[in-house]
């Protein structure tokens, strides 16, 4: 692989990956598929992915789905069966970041894949808990539906930060924000910016501006946490543009604006790159 093809994929790969250290299967296929329009073979990339993704302690969902599906064989090729503790000891075996990984395979990915597995291979389970997860993960999709409602009808007569009608706080109101807040600084530590939804600095974030959407209790502290994370999201979006992949700075951008801040300056931005 010549010096130019490496930079290019090596710049690929971290803008996949660069936001919350997992690259999903459908972003994998596209690298490649970039990579193999620019002459490189399936081989030579899947190496650079192998050493990036060891880099920067990043995970593969491709490799970590495999690595699943080898553990049920393993659990239910003789018995055809698949109990709790072997589904439980499956799932924290691939969703538990590994040592030296900042991420685990996506829960709803791996629960998603054991039910295919099961109903493919004639495996009976015997335990419910997976009739519970999906319904656990409905229950969470609907929160974040009617938060992001909530977010969009308080923009469109407020605006993000905007003045209005007074909210009284109580104290467990208050005790929440804080638990948010602390959740937050964890997750932005981890790199979970806004991906997972439900498992986000944005969704903690959320959550705070459906309670206090004034932010008369520690909104200085929001503001900050947003802040920093749609200017980390620019600074991706300047490196893409300047590299030459504008298609790769757009999705910085549209990552940014999903934090609902900044809205000014995040157009500004935009405009400085030409996008």
């Amino acid at each position: 692989m010549n010096p130019s093809d490496k930079d290019w994929l090596e710049n690929r790969i971290y803008a996949s990956i660069g936001d919350d250290f997992y690259l999903d299967r459908d972003e994998e296929r596209r690298v490649k598929e970039e990579a193999s329009a620019k002459g490189m073979s399936v081989k030579e990339v899947e190496v650079m992915l192998r050493v990036e993704l060891e880099k920067l302690g990043a995970v593969s969902e491709r490799v970590l789905v495999d690595e699943l599906e080898e553990l049920l064989r393993q659990f239910t090729d003789v018995d055809k069966l698949l109990d709790k503790k072997e589904e439980r000891d499956a799932l924290d075996q691939v969703v538990i970041p590994a040592s030296g990984k900042k991420k685990g395979l996506d829960p709803r990915v791996a629960e998603d894949y054991v039910a295919s597995f099961c109903r493919a291979n004639g495996i009976k389970r015997s335990s419910d808990g997976g009739n519970k997860k999906v319904m656990l993960l409905t229950g969470i999709a609907i929160v974040i539906f009617v938060i992001v409602v909530s977010m969009l009808s308080l923009n469109s007569s407020t605006g993000l930060g905007g003045i209005g009608t007074a909210v009284i706080l109580t104290q467990k109101d208050k005790a929440v924000i804080d638990d948010q807040l602390r959740r937050a600084k964890l997750f932005v530590e981890k790199a979970q910016y806004t991906d997972p939804p439900e498992n986000s600095a944005k969704a903690c974030l959320d959550r705070i501006m459906q309670i206090d959407p004034n932010g008369q209790y520690r909104g200085n502290e929001v503001k900050a946490i947003s802040s920093g994370i749609v200017s980390h999201y620019l600074q991706m979006a300047e490196g893409r543009a300047l590299s030459g992949d504008k298609g790769s700075a757009r999705k910085w951008i549209s990552r940014a604006r999903l934090m609902n801040a900044d809205r000014e300056l995040i157009a500004e931005k935009e405009k400085d790159l030409g996008l």
